[in-house]
């Protein structure tokens, strides 16, 4: 069994009797859904704005439908509940459009929570307060299941969902419904397992966590109609996020998990849900979001079973000791284009304490399999994780320099909720916790990006390891992508094409010559504001040194990314 860092609450199995209660109810009404009943609450769940980029050819993930947030919404259609997602991700306006929309027509809000919205979120929340002070406010998702303190501490929200939403949100849903539970009368939370709310004193108290799900076959089909851009001019992109489990098996030290028990649906449950996405929303490609696809083998080649009949594109999210040349065989007979593998570094101790379970050897093993197999190998990078040196950085870089077969490179983030914060906290390299939160939403996975250094390496080693694996990119599976937001981003065009088979792959999809010659990134707009949330105004005092922020150069940079931003965002209000 996995080693267990983080809270002790995400271990539970949801197993009482009104869990299966709710397992059952899922069921039938996923299969006979409630007719609309006007007569119950009006529900809006908000999706906000992440200033994350995503690589040239991965532009579809920023705008597809949330797994997590279409479950709540579907759970809750299903149960009669007149439902409206907002999402302003890719909004000029994001909080003043949310707010129009909330205000239009809800009774209850729900506010989806992600590791870099946490100012978008506590800010909305204010300003729904101030409009409309009797409406309870129900916040889920992977930032308030990390730090459920901060949020009823720092924000205005009323009820925090922890770790799965699904059982919980039909559960607080029929005791509002019922006139059992309100913003004055809290009690009846008391039997709801898994929130934390106020009581009667406005003291912020928790229940008994209600834990994972048993049976992940009890979840609905996922209504994707309930997304706005399903009913835009375009209609819904095909290209979606999509899994068959949940949960992983490691305890890597900077990765927070919602679920981080393992759960998995049939085979036969999988091959429901694809053909109904096929059926009903023209489905071509799925990006798999398991965070280990392939951990067990009989269960894989089942899934991949499941996935084949139904001729789809698709990616995955593995570990490299977790392939073989059996599941890689199947892996390409099912249909899928590249494997996204958590390599994250080739040095020994740096694996070592980031508790990966992984060596350069097998690293090497996956890649050479997974080209055997005719697929294309995807590599996931950190750069300055704890035990970083100037080596190690640069056998990474001849690595990739030989190869270019990367699909990410990040800086180190103290994601919270994992040991990576919690020693960051502990050592003085984050000045709070409710700035280093603020200080998420401006990371956008670009070499200009400030960073914090848990190992004193000089800036300028760090920025130039970065840029040389940024530029080892490798084209993503949808070069053909035709659902661009009209308000985006586009960073760091880029003339050279990396190896032959980046230019031929990139060529199959009818793109340009030089693929990446416009942008080799893309991403929304920044909040207009982030400027208040740089290293030098909320990061730790001592900037220069070890665990400091990165220098002034990084912060001019950065500034001056906010800045074209905010011109951007005015020239868009103005239209």
């Amino acid at each position: 069994m996995a080693s267990r860092s983080l809270a002790s609450w995400l271990y539970t199995d949801a197993n009482s009797d009104i869990d299966q209660h709710y397992r059952n109810v899922m069921r039938e009404q996923d299969k006979a859904p409630e007719a609309l009943d006007k007569a119950k609450p009006r529900f809006t769940l908000v999706v906000g704005p992440s200033p994350f980029s995503m690589p040239r050819g991965w532009e579809f993930f920023l705008t597809s439908p949330y797994e997590g947030a279409t479950y709540i919404s579907t759970v809750l259609v299903n149960a009669g509940y007149p439902v409206r997602i907002i999402d302003v991700r890719y909004s000029v306006d994001p909080r003043g459009e949310a707010l129009r929309g909330i205000l239009e027509g809800t009774d209850v809000l729900g506010v989806c929570t992600f590791e870099d919205n946490f100012p978008f979120v506590r800010e909305l929340m204010a300003d729904v307060k101030r409009a409309a002070p009797d409406m309870p406010i129900i916040c889920g998702g992977s930032l308030v299941t990390s730090v459920p303190h901060i949020f009823m501490e720092h924000t205005d929200c009323d009820v925090a969902v922890i770790s799965e939403g699904e059982i919980t949100i039909l559960q607080v849903m029929e005791l509002y419904s019922a006139g059992l539970w309100g913003l004055d009368n809290t009690d009846e939370l008391e039997q709801v397992r898994g929130v934390w709310y106020r009581d009667a004193e406005g003291k912020a108290v928790h229940t008994p966590p209600r834990g994972q799900l048993m049976d992940l076959d009890c979840l609905p089909k996922m209504r994707l109609d309930l997304w706005p851009q399903y009913h835009s001019a375009q209609g819904l992109q095909p290209q979606i996020i999509s899994s068959y489990s949940r949960g992983c098996k490691m305890d890597c030290s900077f990765c927070y998990r919602t679920t981080p028990m393992e759960r998995a649906k049939s085979p036969e449950k999988l091959d429901e849900e694809l053909g109904w996405l096929k059926e009903q929303y023209g489905t071509e490609f799925i990006f798999f979001v398991d965070l280990t696809f392939t951990s067990h083998k009989k269960q894989t080649l089942g899934i991949l079973d499941a996935i084949k009949p139904h001729d789809l594109r698709w990616t995955c999210l593995t570990r490299c000791a977790d392939v073989d040349e059996e599941r890689l065989t199947a892996m390409k007979d099912a249909g899928a284009d590249i494997v996204l593998y958590g390599v994250e570094s080739l040095g020994k101790d740096i694996l070592k304490e980031a508790r990966k379970g992984n060596t350069e050897n097998i690293t090497l093993r996956a890649q050479r399999r997974t080209y055997e197999a005719g697929l294309r190998f995807g590599g996931l990078l950190i750069v300055g994780l704890p035990g970083e040196t100037e080596e190690s950085m640069e056998h990474m870089c001849q690595w990739q320099e030989e190869n270019r077969d990367l699909t990410r490179v990040k800086y180190l983030s103290a994601m919270p909720g994992t040991t990576v914060y919690s020693d960051g906290l502990a050592k003085g390299y984050l000045k709070g916790e409710v700035e280093h939160l603020n200080w998420l939403s401006i990371e956008q996975a670009l070499h200009q990006d400030e960073f914090i250094n848990y190992n004193g390496l000089a800036e300028e080693k760090l920025r130039n390891c970065y840029k040389r694996l940024y530029d080892c990119y490798t084209p993503g599976p949808v070069m053909d992508f035709k659902h661009w937001p009209e308000h985006f981003t586009y960073h760091d065009p880029n003339p050279h094409e990396g190896n032959d088979a980046a230019v031929e792959y990139a060529q199959q999809y009818n793109c340009p010559d030089k693929w990446r010659a416009g942008f080799a990134s893309a991403s929304p707009y920044m909040i207009p504001g982030s400027d208040r949330f740089t290293l030098k105004r909320i990061g730790a005092p001592d900037s220069q040194v070890v665990g400091g922020a990165s220098s002034s150069w990084a912060e001019a940079k950065r500034l001056s990314c906010m800045e074209a931003a905010n011109a951007m965002v005015t020239v868009a209000q103005a239209k």
